[in-house]
């Protein structure tokens, strides 16, 4: 059992808080059928001369695999405030069931998500989709991913009670290489255009650089990246975030 412990020692930018949930990083990679997942938890509390900041994150995710079906679930809540401001509440649940076709690398997925953000005035976004997924190489040291599908969703905005009833085509690349000399690559690429208006389209981004120091020790770098190009009024277009620091990997 490894407990991992990450230290930051550079952080700068901001939050990606994007529409486009990276779900291909909250899979589980478990080669074992049954159950199995993760809990990440946190809370904080800071004092200034005039206000009291709290803050708090819960990240369950879990799922059950065979060798024809898997099934995911992925939640995420984030809340920061004062005593005085709200300054972000977010919060998602996600589900997906993946289906393998005959003994293929492909698979037939079905998912569907229910979030809202209040930095992307969101009072709350609802959709439902479903298409294949190419397992394009999986080794221990290489892992490929291809997906696309088309969703359906719906969106209430705060502001002016607009809602946005779309249907959308969903696009990933994902990938994870390791070398030898302890270098490893991760990445997912999002693109998801709206089938009626192609000039209505998100981009997403996630990639990280990490290079093994020692062996219970890694140096890591990220940056993240988020794009629509027909935001919610008074929401930036591109919003980014970066960071680097260490991973401490304690027994096993």
């Amino acid at each position: 059992m490894r407990l991992i412990c990450l230290f930051l020692f550079l952080a700068c930018g901001v939050g990606v808080n994007a529409q486009i949930v990276n779900i291909e990083n909250r899979r589980i990679y478990e080669d074992t059928s049954g159950w199995s997942g993760s809990l990440d938890a946190g809370m904080s509390v800071t004092q200034n001369s005039s206000d009291v900041l709290y803050s708090g994150n819960f990240r369950p995710r879990a799922q059950y695999k065979t060798r024809k079906n898997h099934f995911l679930i992925i939640s995420d809540l984030n809340y920061t405030a004062s005593n005085k401001t709200t300054y972000a509440n977010s919060g998602m649940a996600h589900f997906r069931y993946a289906r393998r076709i005959k003994n293929s690398p492909w698979k037939w997925e079905g998912y569907t998500q229910i979030q809202y953000n209040q930095l992307l005035n969101q009072r709350v976004r609802y959709l439902i989709g479903t298409g294949p997924r190419w397992k394009f190489i999986d080794t221990n040291n290489i892992r490929f991913f291809v997906g696309t599908s088309t969703f359906w969703e719906y969106e209430e905005l705060t502001e002016d009670g607009i809602i946005n009833n779309n249907f959308r085509w969903s696009n990933y690349l994902s990938w994870f290489i390791r070398t030898k000399g302890g270098f490893s690559f991760s990445a997912t690429t999002y693109y998801q255009p709206r089938w009626d208006k192609f000039k209505d389209f998100r981009f997403s981004g996630q990639y990280q650089l990490a290079q093994a120091i020692t062996k219970r020790l890694d140096m890591r770098i990220e940056f993240n990246m988020f794009y629509d190009s027909a935001p919610p009024v008074n929401v930036r277009k591109t919003v980014f975030s970066s960071s680097a620091g260490f991973r401490v990997r304690l027994g096993e």
